[in-house]
């Protein structure tokens, strides 16, 4: 008999894309051109991973790939991203994480400040008995996802009416469906439209770099900040 795997406590997964210019950033295309899209994605996510990779959790990278692309190498394990739609490859990924750890977590990679302790505060919530916490996005939607594996239910990602404004509610609709125990987390705002980058820019020329300094400069060089 082989022995039983033993599970890790946490493990966040890091949903993103390779940083091509034309495929990321895409709301950005006209106030940036989509080579400039691409660089700013990429700094987000090394911004971004520069924080979480002082995380007390298990980090993955969950990429959006086309079918001949492979899972680009790096500092941390990465995965493919499979299904039909943001739900399906929600929930797959998230299951498949919950077999190995016993909470689990899915983060975007438009929150190039996100402060540590709200991914460490989701996994705490988790821990003292939520069985879902979400972060909710100022659009409507959510900047993360954290589930007990025991949780993590098809039902919560299925007929979801992705990028709109109906995803919190009809996320939160779904867990008193299934009669899960939810916290939320601040609510947060991505970096998708001109005005999100306009305002994060603002918010670097009065506050610093905000923990990221290659974003900084990036919008600095743009004279966007």
């Amino acid at each position: 008999m082989e022995p039983a795997r033993q599970l890790s406590a946490r493990r966040l997964l890091l949903f993103t894309k390779p940083a091509r210019a034309g495929r990321v950033k895409t709301r950005l295309i006209g106030a940036l051109t989509p080579e400039q899209a691409a660089a700013l994605h990429q700094a987000f996510l090394d911004d971004l991973l520069d924080r979480l990779r002082e995380g007390s959790f298990d980090l993955r990278l969950a990429w959006a790939l086309d079918p001949d692309e492979a899972v680009p190498e790096g500092l941390f394990p990465g995965l493919r991203q499979e299904g039909a739609d943001l739900g399906e490859r929600l929930h797959r990924a998230l299951a498949a994480a919950g077999a190995e750890a016993a909470c689990v977590a899915a983060l975007g990679s438009d929150h190039p400040a996100l402060p540590l302790a709200v991914v460490h505060d989701a996994f705490a919530r988790l821990e003292a008995g939520a069985d879902v916490v979400l972060g909710p996005a100022e659009d409507g939607g959510y900047y993360l996802i954290a589930l007990r594996a025991a949780a993590v239910h098809p039902r919560l990602f299925a007929e979801i009416a992705w990028s709109t404004a109906q995803v919190f509610p009809e996320t939160v609709a779904r867990c008193r469906e299934l009669g899960l125990r939810l916290d939320l987390l601040p609510q947060a705002s991505d970096v998708d439209t001109p005005e999100d980058l306009r305002r994060l820019a603002l918010r670097m020329a009065g506050e610093g770099d905000l923990g990221c300094p290659r974003t900084r400069a990036l919008l600095a060089t743009w004279s966007l900040g």
